[in-house]
């Protein structure tokens, strides 16, 4: 018989040091890099507001009441010329990321350019610039084989160690447990009143007071949005559910953006991490749909799975 230890081991090693499609970390990287560098863009037109000491927020003040460690480069770039030049730096990582060019050197300066604005530009930060800040650390500590580079300098592995996908999926299952646990201590969605306060509010992309007619409508779709939120991570860790985890969860999402203000960023933001959740088949069926589209040769396709499977050979 089996002793805990041994199976304490086996699930260790499962979560983190299984082999994972290497392909996968490269669905992540590059739906990270395009999401952070959008999200850079938007701040663009609003970064002598937000990162300079001639803008809106005092940094002597910020740094007082900051609850963490102050850790910013705009401590010393703080006119807008130095902070342009920092964006564009980082701009430039993301650019590198997406491409597969020195990757690990991009995801750092990318993780910098996160923490940096966050603890400077601290009351301009909105939910999604916490979710991209967590995902640039855990790509930075993630594996990044050269799959979909635009770099030939390496071969591509067909596999990886799976410990970064493990870490973004714990990830997003706290996102939304915590959300639920918070939501939890409002009397609002205990009443299940949120969504009709919410519709209202100048949050909503319509508000109209005709809403506030399907009071039970709107009580049952807030308790939905807490089971949802509950169901996700469970569905999407779960071989047999996890396409329709991905479906309901961009649903959800799109639902959030559909129904309210800004919150595009969000939307694509937390997509970032369904990316992780994809597994080989799903990643296969994408590549033939897209193939179909382009209009790639069938012959092009077998040849590229024989390749595929010469090289998982390879590996195991």
């Amino acid at each position: 018989m089996r002793t805990l230890s041994a199976k304490i081991h086996d699930l260790l090693t499962g979560l983190f040091l299984a082999r994972a499609d290497a392909r996968i970390y490269a669905c992540v990287r590059m739906a990270f890099a395009l999401v952070a560098l959008m999200n850079l863009l938007m701040l663009w037109p609003h970064r002598g507001s937000f990162l300079t000491d001639v803008g809106m927020i005092d940094q002597e003040l910020t740094r007082q009441t900051y609850r963490w460690p102050y850790l910013t480069v705009f401590d010393w770039c703080r006119d807008l010329t130095s902070v342009s030049v920092v964006m564009i730096g980082a701009g430039t990582a993301m650019l590198m990321l997406l491409a597969g060019w020195l990757p690990r050197l991009a995801a750092l300066a990318i993780y910098v350019w996160h923490v940096s604005y966050a603890a400077r530009g601290v009351t301009a930060l909105c939910g999604w610039d916490t979710v991209l800040r967590c995902v640039s650390f855990l790509v930075l500590v993630s594996p990044l084989p050269a799959v979909w580079t635009l770099t030939k300098k390496r071969a591509e592995a067909p596999e990886a160690p799976c410990y970064g996908l493990t870490l973004i999926r714990f990830q997003l299952l706290v996102i939304y447990w915590q959300t639920v646990l918070d939501r939890l201590d409002s009397q609002f969605w205990l009443s299940g009143e949120f969504m009709g306060y919410y519709l209202l509010s100048h949050n909503a992309r319509w508000p109209v007071a005709w809403v506030a007619d399907f009071d039970l409508t709107l009580r049952a779709l807030t308790y939905l949005i807490l089971i949802v939120e509950v169901a996700l991570p469970v569905m999407l860790m779960t071989r047999r559910w996890h396409r329709a985890g991905l479906l309901i969860g961009f649903l959800f999402h799109f639902g959030i953006f559909v129904t309210s203000n800004n919150l595009l960023m969000f939307l694509l933001a937390m997509m970032v991490l369904y990316a992780a959740f994809l597994r080989s088949e799903d990643i296969d069926w994408l590549t033939r749909q897209a193939r179909r589209l382009l209009g790639t040769s069938d012959a092009r396709q077998g040849a590229d799975q024989k390749v595929r499977k010469s090289r998982t050979s390879r590996a195991s």
